[in-house]
């Protein structure tokens, strides 16, 4: 009776855990679902470099924790606009900084809804590489995991995950990132960061044109 009850332990424990994994990219943190759109806004870090040919804004320093999601630990979460000098169109990105264990490959697409629709995109950007390893002849399960994906979306897909927000809710908008086989990486956008970001490029994109004019 006792290595059974043992067992039914273990699979329970176990099952807690896959429930755990697979509630962490349907909530938000309670402390990002707290910020409102002008909160954000005040958090945007915006980059004007006159050497390269757009501003950088960014939620970056908005919400500065991680949480975990479905497949992997989200060390960083972010969205960005690249606004160009010239003509002051954006270019509106997703950004992830992740750490995992076991195996991840380089994902290639991205799956989401919008307008009502399954939508697809290509990952811009997909890097992975190894830190924090003990020696220099430590095998590579002893070093620190690290990848960092990219993507891009229409303006009308970030308007709508704007929409979305309403203060409180920890309900993200959802994604997930595949490598065109069996893995993927689930993950969710606050829509908050969302409306800071539009409201935060259009100050960038009303101040810019200013100065120019």
């Amino acid at each position: 009776m006792k290595p059974a009850r043992m067992t039914l332990l273990t699979l329970t424990g176990t099952a807690l855990i896959w429930s755990a994994a697979g509630m962490a990219q349907d909530k938000l943190p309670k402390g990002l679902s707290r910020l409102t759109p002008e909160a954000v806004t005040e958090r945007i870090e915006v980059t004007d470099d006159p050497l390269e040919s757009y501003i950088i804004v960014s939620t970056k320093d908005a919400w500065a924790r991680g949480r975990p999601i479905d497949g992997a630990h989200a060390r960083d979460v972010h969205l960005r606009a690249l606004v160009d000098r010239r003509s002051g169109t954006v270019q509106w990105q997703v950004w992830h900084e992740l750490t995992y264990r076991g195996i991840i490959q380089d994902m290639t697409e991205v799956n989401y809804r919008a307008g009502g629709r399954l939508q697809k995109t290509d990952v811009l950007i997909a890097k992975r590489w190894y830190d924090d390893c003990p020696s220099v002849d430590a095998i590579q399960t002893a070093c620190r995991k690290y990848a960092r994906f990219v993507f891009e979306l229409p303006g009308s897909v970030v308007e709508e995950i704007a929409a979305d927000y309403s203060p409180g809710n920890r309900a993200p908008w959802r994604l997930r990132f595949s490598d065109g086989n069996e893995g993927m990486i689930t993950s969710g956008l606050a829509p908050v960061e969302a409306a800071g970001l539009i409201e935060a490029v259009a100050k960038v994109r009303r101040e810019h044109m200013a100065s120019t004019n």
